[in-house]
């Protein structure tokens, strides 16, 4: 079909180079051969009256007008798939989506098995992608799930939203210490001065660059800590809690998870530290989806059946 001398699947292609910034990769993308998308982006070019993609030393960078284009077509296309799509009455049994969900392997690890299981229940058809938090080119992680990797949804700490996309709050919790259960020197809790002296295992994002809620916290209180392991999973901690006198600060849905498989003691925090709450957004072309309002449904009514488990 063409559009003011257009052909609009051309558009699909469009989309795939400015995005790989590789004719070799957009044609894997497209399931077309190399000189077919070359030649797509030969008639792009002589539309636009412009190169799109250029070469800079040994790869290819959008042009201004390239840059300019690629939101547009992605938004373009979604809101294609969501009209083509969009059933006059949802039905989660006859559902065939795929969403894919960014969020921290805390997230993941507390509500995602139960999500899981309830997808399985009333929407045997929908497959789940879980993806960890990217590291953000420009320092927001929500721009990054939601336009540059293009997820259906994210979740971060209310500290990272960004109010240019739709949120609502999804869960919250509080923040312990875990300790090995065979360690005697904090058998009777852990004061202020124990959990300054005594080294801990944390939670670091990004090479260090990012850091956790409770980092964030203690670097504004001016309290520091010795650090022995710093991990890329709050899931790996406990293996490097057991049997050792460290301390790990983290969720107390997880800490209490752990305990069950892991010789590990729950301790309050020695210090106050805010309510963790984790929200959930999305793209604004998706806030009238049937598919998603009831994807973001089913997330907010496991999350609520978790709050009144852990009450």
């Amino acid at each position: 079909m063409r559009y003011r001398r257009l052909d609009l699947n051309l558009l699909v292609a469009l989309d795939a180079l400015l995005s790989e910034c590789s004719v070799s990769r957009a044609a894997e993308r497209l399931c077309l051969g190399q000189s077919a998308t070359s030649s797509a982006l030969g008639r792009l070019r002589e539309h636009f009256n412009d190169p799109l993609l250029v070469q800079v030393g040994r790869r290819l960078e959008p042009t201004a007008l390239g840059l300019e284009l690629l939101p547009k077509v992605r938004l373009a296309l979604a809101l294609t798939r969501e009209i083509v799509d969009a059933p006059v009455n949802f039905e989660p049994t006859h559902c065939t989506r795929h969403f894919t969900l960014v969020a921290s392997d805390y997230v993941a690890g507390v509500l995602l098995p139960a999500v899981s299981l309830e997808l399985a229940r009333v929407a045997p058809g929908v497959r789940l992608s879980l993806r960890d938090l990217p590291v953000p080119r420009d320092g927001d992680v929500v721009s990054e799930a939601l336009d540059y990797r293009r997820s259906d949804c994210v979740v971060v700490p209310q500290r990272r939203v960004n109010p240019a996309y739709p949120h609502i709050p999804l869960m919250s919790d509080q923040l312990c210490c875990i300790v090995c259960a065979r360690q005697s020197p904090f058998a009777d809790g852990l004061s202020l001065s124990n959990y300054c002296d005594a080294e801990h295992v944390v939670r670091e994002f990004a090479d260090g660059r990012n850091l956790a809620m409770d980092a964030v916290h203690l670097h504004e209180l001016g309290v520091q800590r010795r650090v022995a392991v710093a991990l890329e999973s709050f899931v790996l901690m406990p293996e490097f809690i057991v049997g050792t006198a460290r301390i790990a600060t983290v969720f107390r849905r997880q800490a209490q998870r752990f305990a069950q498989h892991y010789p590990l003691r729950i301790h309050p925090t020695p210090l106050a530290f805010p309510e963790a709450v984790q929200v959930l957004q999305w793209h604004p072309y998706q806030d009238h989806d049937p598919a998603m309002l009831w994807f973001r449904g089913l997330l907010l009514e496991q999350a609520a059946l978790l709050d009144q488990q852990g009450s």
